[in-house]
Parts: structure tokens; sequence; C-alpha cells
């Protein structure tokens, strides 16, 4: 593969706003999204790393794919298969979208995967740093490692992405809920009554996985996020479908596929489309 030189990122969101801000140091760097007609957006970035950045902001209807060398996919999830349809997987692709519900389109199309695990929230054209993670990234088929240059962002190449995809979602289906129900930050899931809550939910998603995720690595996200408001949080309180059909109703499909019987999940997944419904 051609050295990486042009990054195309898809989904002008907190996330990939975020990516592009730190990417465009080193990288010549599109971001497309929603919008009309192509500008240049000035990012402002503060908290964990700070700067104002100039980038390109294209419509993503108007994508080629021969405009860079790796694209990565920052949408909620069920903006996945609108945000790709113009990319044929020549590319490396990367979904980087919270859940499991795209891993099957991922495979059809010869995508690959990411996990974010930086804390940031938008407000128009400024964005807040508030967690530093890594952006977690591997192919689903057999391919050579892509590497970047060393930034904040942390870019690394897993050899089991979807070892890391399910521990994700292990934190996600267990942290997201909780906090969009009890409308708190993340610290809240480890205090008692809610780690009750999370414990039962976490024996639930044991059940419906061969993967081992001990549970102290949900504690360690718990822990390190303890101020941070989760996603399906923000986006009850802004009235905004949440990731509920990406990271609980795809366990209900697998729990039926399995034969096991849930009783905590099926019930939070309601909780959330009717908080969703109510806002």
């Amino acid at each position: 593969m051609q050295p990486i030189e042009r990054i195309g990122i898809i989904g002008n969101g907190a996330v990939g706003m975020l990516m592009a801000s730190l990417l465009a140091k080193d990288y010549t760097v599109t971001l497309y999204g929603r919008v009309e007609e192509p500008s240049v957006v000035t990012i402002e970035r503060d908290g964990m790393t700070n700067g104002t950045v100039d980038v390109i902001l294209k419509p993503v209807r108007t994508l080629d794919e021969t405009e860079a060398d790796v694209f990565f996919v920052t949408t909620k999830a069920h903006q996945v298969e609108a945000a790709t349809v113009r990319l044929s997987g020549n590319v490396p692709v990367f979904i980087c979208s919270n859940g499991i519900s795209h891993l099957d389109y991922a495979l059809e199309r010869g995508f690959h995967l990411g996990v974010i695990e930086h804390g940031v929230t938008r407000d128009g054209n400024r964005i807040h740093h508030s967690g530093l993670g890594r952006v977690r990234i591997g192919g689903l088929t057999d391919m050579s490692a892509i590497s970047f240059v060393d930034s904040p962002l942390h870019v690394v190449w897993e050899a089991d992405i979807t070892h890391v995809v399910i521990e994700k979602l292990f934190a996600n289906a267990i942290i997201n809920p909780i906090t969009a129900l009890c409308r708190m930050p993340n610290g809240v899931v480890g205090q008692p009554p809610c780690r009750d809550v999370a414990l039962a939910i976490y024996k639930e998603l044991t059940s419906l996985f061969d993967e081992t995720v001990p549970y102290t690595y949900i504690e360690s996200i718990i822990e390190k996020t303890a101020n941070n408001r989760s996603s399906m949080l923000r986006d009850v309180e802004a009235g905004r479908p949440t990731e509920v059909d990406a990271i609980l109703t795809p366990l209900l499909k697998r729990a039926e596929d399995r034969g096991v019987e849930l009783t905590v999940i099926p019930l939070m997944q309601k909780l959330i489309l009717g908080a969703s419904a109510s806002c």
C-alpha cells in the first residue's frame, strides 16, 4: 500500500472534527458531512488538546474515493450505510461507529473497523477534547497494518479488531443506557444502586459472547470517563435519535439466535426508546 498522505473523514460531528483537526497537521484532510456546498471550516479545539485548524468540508453526496488514501467513518451507526454508498472498498475504509449493527455490513462491503476512545463534545465548530485515548483500527480481511504519524490522536493497529469492538460494546451497553436514564455523568455507573444494574447487564452480556471481557475493563472506563456525559445521554437531552438500535437492539437478536433469555437488557432497550420518544 502507498504511504498515507490524504485522509477522508466522513461525519462532521464531534469525533469527525476532532480527528480532522488533529490529523490536519501531518496529512491533507477532507471532512465530509451533510452540507449543501463545499467550504472551509475553522475548527477550534480546547481541553486536553487545543488549537485552531482550517479544514475543507464537502457534501458527502459528492464524495469521490479517489480523493483519499484512507477513509474514517465517524457517523452514528444508523447513518453508516447512507454515508458510505459512494465507497467501493478499493480504498481502506474504517467504520468507527458505536455498537455492532454495522459488522455484517462492513464484512459485506469489504470495509474495516475502528474504535474511538477519546472523549469529545461539540458546539458548532468548537470542540472540547475532554478525554485522551486511542483510535484503534484493524482489518476484517487480510491486510497489512497501516501506520500513522504519532499524534495526540494515537492511532494504533489492532490484530484482533473484532474483540476490541466487543469490548467497546460491553462498555457502551452498560454505561450509555444507565447514564441516559439517570441523566447523570458516567461516574454514577460505578456507584450503588446503578452499579447493581451495571453488573446485571454485564452478566447478561457475558452469556451472549464467547469472548471474555473482564468487568475490571468496564470499571476502568467508568473511572477514566467519570465526569463525561455519554453520547446516549447527550442524544436524549438534545432530542436526537439515540444509538439504541446499534448497541442494545442487536443484543436481543443475538440472544434469540443463541436461545438465551434476557431480562435486564430488553428492559433497558424499551426504557431508552421511551425516553427518546418523550423528548
